[in-house]
């Protein structure tokens, strides 16, 4: 037998020909209820006072009677599960709606009391006699927000499209943007969600409206909430130099809470289903094109829902001249980026490299690049300013360097000559031959290691090495040191006479006839015969 809901009319027919003295096969004959659904009914009537004869009662009454009659009745047709719980009937309501727990937890606090029940048992008894399980969604309606004062934003996806010069469809995304006040709204398409993307999808729908609401509720997408939180939200800081620039504070909805942007969350389907499915596109740009056409001519003319307005009427005579003014220029989106300064005094931000002051090697700071500059901060202070460089370039202050490292970095040979004269005559001397030719970039390390060996061995030291080593030609600072190593700087093994080197005797020079291999008759030393 198909089940049939019993109206709240049908009983009311029913109790008023009871009182007027109907019977009950007669009433259920005419009203067309069941007897065993018109028996519990009288009998709650009797219960309230009511016999037949009676008047009509009134609501109060009525409600009464209707309350007792749907009240399940204490009799034999409990289940000996039911009538072992149902002393425990206040403590399982209140262990549940009070303490919250667990209907398992209820389950093992009843066995500990000695009333012991299988789970289902419990369930249905819960929900029979407690109300488990039978909470609905509370809410309430939102007032009316003034014109200009509110837009919501999200992102919906709407379908594959294969845009000119690509090789397979892509997944194309909707943004869309609707006041508020006249539900008026604005669809820009794009395949990316960037921040670079999400401004430009802002900027095309402020153009479009014309103005910009003083307040954007916004989802918890990444180019613009770093960290969704429902109480302390943190913004990408790129999102909010752009939300300063355009004047509108960000307001982004709790995460997984849609009712939190209704307007927005029951357009986005319409969106798809309204416009993109179902026709043919050429590229990007004619969806963008189309977009705003239908959301001008279509969405906008027609009849809201809700307001049971026209929106695109709305929006010119009452919220067009309520949003805020546009600056004539667009804005810069900027990226930022955490980096650390290397050993080399640069931070590498967007595959260029940008250097840093000394004292900032090893610490990490958060780079700040535009169309223009790059700004480096150590937390809320600038430390550096560079132009922006191309995609595998630098941009190098050699000012940033230590003193005794910039010139090395700059390739500045003339620094390490005046530095070696500054030692003595033969220390310029020998570093002016060192540094000479074509390429004295390649000897720049021989440079810096004459210049410490000063600071070893003291300047004379050095300049008399120097002065030897240039007495035999040996333009080398291996040797040098070698010499210095060994405190051959000051022996007299060759000396300047008129210009021309004069060979010393050595100590252990020998004979030519010490290397002869055939013995010499005349040579007292030699061995007989």
């Amino acid at each position: 037998m198909p089940y049939r809901e019993v109206r709240v009319v049908d009983l009311k027919e029913a109790l008023r020909r009871w009182l007027a003295g109907e019977g009950i096969r007669a009433t259920a004959r005419n009203t067309g209820l069941d007897r065993n659904t018109i028996r519990p009914l009288l009998r709650a009537a009797g219960l309230c006072g009511l016999k037949p004869g009676d008047p009509f009662p009134d609501d109060v009454v009525l409600q009464k009677v209707l309350q007792e009659a749907q009240r399940p009745a204490l009799s034999q047709e409990l289940g000996s599960g039911e009538r072992l719980l149902m002393p425990y009937r206040e403590q399982i309501r209140q262990w549940l709606e009070t303490d919250h727990l667990l209907l398992t937890k209820v389950q093992e606090l009843l066995a500990r009391q000695g009333a012991r029940v299988p789970y289902p048992t419990l369930h249905r008894f819960a929900r029979k006699w407690c109300e488990f399980g039978r909470s609905t969604a509370i809410t309430v309606r939102r007032s009316d927000v003034a014109a200009g004062e509110v837009a919501e934003v999200d992102f919906g996806r709407l379908g594959l499209l294969q845009d000119l010069g690509s090789a397979r469809p892509r997944v194309l995304y909707a943004f869309v943007m609707v006041l508020g006040y006249s539900r008026l709204s604005c669809v820009v398409p794009t395949f990316r969600q960037d921040l670079e993307s999400v401004t430009a999808c802002f900027e095309a729908a402020f153009e479009f409206f014309g103005g910009c609401p003083r307040r954007v509720v916004i989802d918890n997408m990444k180019a613009c909430v770093d960290l969704a939180d429902p109480y302390t939200p943190r913004f990408q800081r790129g999102f909010l130099e752009y939300a300063a620039f355009r004047g509108f504070l960000p307001d982004p909805a709790r995460p997984r809470h849609p009712r939190d942007k209704p307007l927005v969350e029951r357009h986005v389907p319409y969106v798809r289903k309204r416009f993109f499915q179902g026709e043919t596109f050429v590229d990007l740009n004619d969806v963008a094109r189309r977009a705003l056409v239908w959301c001008r001519e279509v969405a906008g003319r027609r009849i809201h829902g809700t307001t049971r307005r026209v929106p695109l009427e709305v929006f010119e005579a009452e919220e067009r001249t309520a949003l805020l003014p546009l600056q004539p220029v667009r804005f810069d989106t900027p990226r930022w980026s955490r980096c650390t300064v290397h050993p080399d005094h640069h931070v590498r931000f967007d595959h260029a490299l940008y250097s840093v002051p000394t004292h900032y090697v090893g610490k990490t700071v958060d780079v700040r690049g535009d169309r223009s500059l790059v700004r480096i901060y150590l937390g809320a202070e600038l430390i550096k300013t560079h132009p922006r460089q191309a995609p595998g370039t630098r941009s190098t202050d050699f000012n940033d360097y230590p003193k005794d490292r910039a010139p090395y970095a700059m390739r500045f040979p003339d620094f390490y000559c005046k530095k070696a004269r500054g030692i003595g005559s033969s220390a310029g001397a020998f570093a002016d031959r060192l540094l000479a030719g074509e390429f004295p970039w390649s000897r720049l390390r021989q440079a810096q290691k004459l210049l410490r060996l000063a600071e070893r061995y003291g300047a004379a030291r050095l300049d008399a090495a120097c002065r030897r080593a240039l007495s035999f030609d040996l333009i080398d600072v291996h040797r040098v040191q070698r010499i210095l190593e060994q405190a051959l700087e000051h022996q007299n093994s060759a000396e300047l006479s008129g210009g021309q080197l004069v060979q010393a005797e050595f100590k252990f020079l020998r004979p030519s006839r010490h290397f002869s291999h055939q013995p010499d008759e005349g040579d007292p030393d030699a061995d007989p015969a």
